[in-house]
């Protein structure tokens, strides 16, 4: 209500509040409102009835249009704030063990499991959002969109990797940027294979014009034996960082489905695959290690 409203000719000068209005005024006031609103569509009398539909109809979908963007823009920047108030929080949890105080056996994972209504996917996603949202400068506001693209989970999970490697923001900013420069837009695929290129040119061995990679031309041609070892080697490094995407990319699938609140149609079958699934990851736990047979201890970099 405004003074507009509510001020009289006698009051227009003395009015500052509609606190001062009597109850007889107030309820004036609200009667007028009341008509202005309800008088609006009187404006159709004047046309055919099928006219008067096609009005009704278009104010109705341009309400409903409105409503709807009014909606998921407040989400959206609900969501922005969400982020940067739990994810560091949960890093704090995580950081300082403080999920294990009254049991030493308790897991970050077990801990998020009992007391918190998410899944532990979806609080790494928390924790990874906020670390994006920072290295795109978007961190401490309700801006949910960088560069006029919705940062959208896809983004946060492709970006994750970079943020988490402690990439520096201008560099994690210039993957997104050259990846719209590449593609057009930014997508998750987009992204993860902007950061492979870089961590494959930050860490290739100065080659010349002899490749990356070894191949059978290169082991029959006057290449000297260290330079073909080198290449070798590096092809290890390659693989093993070849292998870790593959997987993140697996994480994220599986990720979607338990997230996803589907069950399987075959019930029994998805337990046989699941505990496969678990299977594969106790090998990778016992056996993924650096192959020490192929390089010396200083030539290992943790990613």
């Amino acid at each position: 209500m405004t003074t507009a409203e509510v001020a009289v000719p006698a009051q227009a000068g003395e009015l500052t509040s509609v606190d001062q209005l009597d109850p007889a005024e107030e309820a004036a006031v609200r009667l007028r409102r009341v008509e202005r609103v309800m008088k609006k569509p009187r404006q159709l009398a004047r046309l055919e009835p099928a006219q008067q539909l096609e009005e009704c109809l278009k104010v109705l979908r341009t309400a409903e249009a409105k409503r709807e963007g009014t909606v998921k823009e407040a989400q959206l920047r609900a969501g922005a704030v969400f982020f940067d108030t739990a994810g560091p929080y949960l890093m704090w949890v995580r950081d300082n063990s403080l999920y294990c105080l009254d049991d030493p056996s308790r897991t970050f994972e077990r801990w998020l499991d009992m007391i918190w209504g998410y899944s532990p996917s979806q609080c790494y996603l928390f924790m990874d959002a906020v670390r994006v949202r920072i290295a795109l400068g978007l961190a401490g506001s309700d801006e949910y969109a960088y560069q006029g693209t919705v940062l959208t989970t896809k983004h946060i999970r492709a970006l994750a990797p970079a943020v988490n490697a402690e990439l520096p923001p201008a560099e994690v900013q210039q993957l997104w940027e050259g990846t719209e420069a590449r593609e057009g837009k930014a997508t998750e695929e987009g992204l993860r294979e902007t950061y492979r290129q870089l961590t494959a040119a930050k860490a290739a061995p100065a080659l010349g014009t002899s490749g990356t990679s070894t191949s059978t031309s290169a082991t029959e041609s006057n290449t000297p034996p260290e330079e073909v070892e080198r290449l070798a080697r590096w092809e290890v490094n390659e693989s093993l960082r070849s292998i870790r995407a593959e997987l993140e990319a697996l994480q994220a699938r599986y990720s979607q489905l338990t997230d996803g609140g589907l069950a399987p149609l075959d019930a029994a079958d998805a337990v046989r695959e699941a505990k496969h699934v678990r299977a594969l990851g106790r090998w990778f736990d016992r056996h993924g290690t650096v192959p020490v047979d192929s390089v010396v201890e200083a030539e290992v970099v943790e990613d």
